[in-house]
């Protein structure tokens, strides 16, 4: 028998290639990410600065890919799409709806059309979701601030097993997050406005393990520390509207 890795190889050398470039080609946009509501200020903050995140490796790229391959999937597969990645805007906080869905065809809660949030994750991820019954409060935060966008009462989050393809849709409503979508948002504009990068303080539990920490090099930094390292990447605050 031969083992013949030649296309495994290729695929990695890909990805890394294809990532590299698009970091190199991305331009902040100056603005708040819906998908950055559930994540600490500093994060925030730096990501509108332009600053780096640790390197992903290989590993990580390849579940992206996966991700996106099954999050399609789903939406393909949906009654009553009638909108897909629909650009939204509240309180210049920006975000890109997975899809939009008229409930009406055959779902079980009938509100007519609202904002469907897909999240792709592993089956022991989904698994424990079956015993919690919960959603993620970040994926939460994001599928409310949709709502908010275009005006809707209720959201969804669509969970999917990305080994088997179980499906569990939470339909809630939108009133519940409001107040602190809007605090997240105040708290990031006003940051901005005093050209502060925060000291890092976790939302979740989660993110203070430095496997899964977007900034490593950051999360230990004192304020005096964080204004000399921003002095060394010679970073520039946006201009304030």
């Amino acid at each position: 028998m031969i083992i013949d890795q030649h296309l495994d190889r290729v695929i990695s050398e890909r990805l890394i290639r294809q990532n590299k470039q698009r970091e190199k080609n991305h331009t902040p946009s100056g603005k708040l990410s819906a998908s950055s509501l559930g994540k600490p200020l500093q994060w925030q903050i730096l990501k509108t600065l332009g600053v780096p995140t640790k390197t992903i490796d290989e590993y990580t790229l390849r579940k992206f890919v996966r991700g996106d391959h099954v999050e399609e999937w789903v939406v393909n597969q949906m009654p009553g799409v009638v909108d897909k990645q629909k650009y939204v805007e509240y309180r210049g906080t920006i975000g890109y709806v997975d899809s939009l869905i008229n409930t009406s065809e055959g779902y079980d809660f009938k509100n007519g059309i609202i904002c469907n949030e897909v999240k792709s994750i592993t089956n022991a991820a989904f698994n424990w979701l079956m015993k919690d019954r919960t959603p993620k409060y970040g994926h939460s935060l994001q599928g409310a601030f949709y709502a908010l966008a275009e005006g809707h009462s209720h959201f969804a989050i669509t969970y999917v097993a990305s080994d088997d393809y179980r499906l569990w849709m939470a339909v809630q409503e939108t009133k519940k997050y409001k107040k602190d979508i809007d605090t997240i948002i105040d708290n990031y504009n006003q940051a901005l406005k005093d050209k502060v990068v925060p000291v890092f303080k976790p939302i979740e539990k989660w993110q203070a393990n430095p496997k899964y920490n977007d900034y490593p090099e950051w999360s230990e930094l004192k304020p005096m520390e964080i204004q000399m390292k921003l002095k060394e990447l010679k970073i520039k605050w946006p201009k304030q509207k």
